[in-house]
């Protein structure tokens, strides 16, 4: 025969089940005094009633002004005439410092040919940490002519120039590496009022006949950061102060 279950059996039976489930002690079916405050009936009511509202900042932009997209991070105004420019230093290959402002093509990025990949690779100059030339070949060219017209004969006059094959390892923020050819990508130096340049990136640069391989001035390095700019731009005007006269006597 089926036990059926009183009303008042039911009542208890729902009592015990809460008390199992919470913190051990019956419901209270006291009323509380006045003015006493009033028991979350559970912990999450407590903590969402001792929760604060977030705290918001005044904008420190105009009103309706919204943050322009692929503004250049690097960018002070005032430092260059070059809104695209980023600071940093070009090291030429007779070791020479350029600090200031770098740029290339205004809205051109960085081409660079990956072999092993068989493709070209775009490179916005603002992703780039540094870019450093890898000296694939450095010697001395013969100049020649052909002997004759429809002659497959070369004829060597004993002259010579300066050549260079490289590629271009660029360094990106994210601590990746490129390594490819690039093939004319002029890059300047704004200092000033003074820019240097255009130096331009290249596969293979080639001097003037009588050069020798130390007058072929390329591009060795260069490495954006705002710190060496800055310590390198004290550097160069240390050096151009006039040295003091020597005190009287000595």
């Amino acid at each position: 025969m089926r036990r059926v279950l009183s009303a008042a059996g039911l009542a208890a039976l729902l009592g015990t089940l809460a008390v199992a489930a919470g913190d051990g002690e019956p419901p209270s079916t006291t009323t509380q005094p006045a003015g006493a405050p009033n028991k979350p009936a559970s912990n999450l009511d407590y903590w969402l009633s001792r929760a604060k509202p977030a705290q918001t900042q005044p904008s420190t932009s105009q009103a309706g002004e919204m943050p322009q997209a692929g503004r250049n991070p690097f960018r002070t105004e005032g430092n260059f005439s070059r809104a695209d420019a980023v600071p940093g230093v070009v090291q030429l290959s007779n070791n020479k410092l350029l600090p200031g402002g770098i740029y290339t093509t205004r809205d051109k990025d960085l081409l660079v040919w990956v072999e092993d990949e068989k493709r070209w690779r775009r490179v916005p100059l603002l992703t780039v940490l540094s870019i450093t030339a890898v000296v694939v070949e450095n010697k001395m060219e013969q100049v020649w002519r052909w002997k004759e017209m429809g002659v497959p004969e070369r004829v060597y006059t004993g002259e010579e120039y300066p050549s260079r094959r490289l590629l271009w390892k660029v360094h990106l923020i994210d601590d990746s590496t490129i390594t490819g050819a690039i093939k004319g990508q002029p890059i300047s130096v704004e200092n000033g009022q003074a820019t240097s340049g255009p130096f331009v990136l290249h596969e293979r640069v080639r001097g003037k006949v009588g050069q020798s391989l130390s007058d072929l001035v390329t591009v060795k390095k260069i490495i954006v950061s705002r710190r060496l700019m800055e310590e390198a731009s004290a550097d160069a005007k240390g050096r151009q102060k006039p040295a003091s006269s020597a005190p009287a006597g000595s």
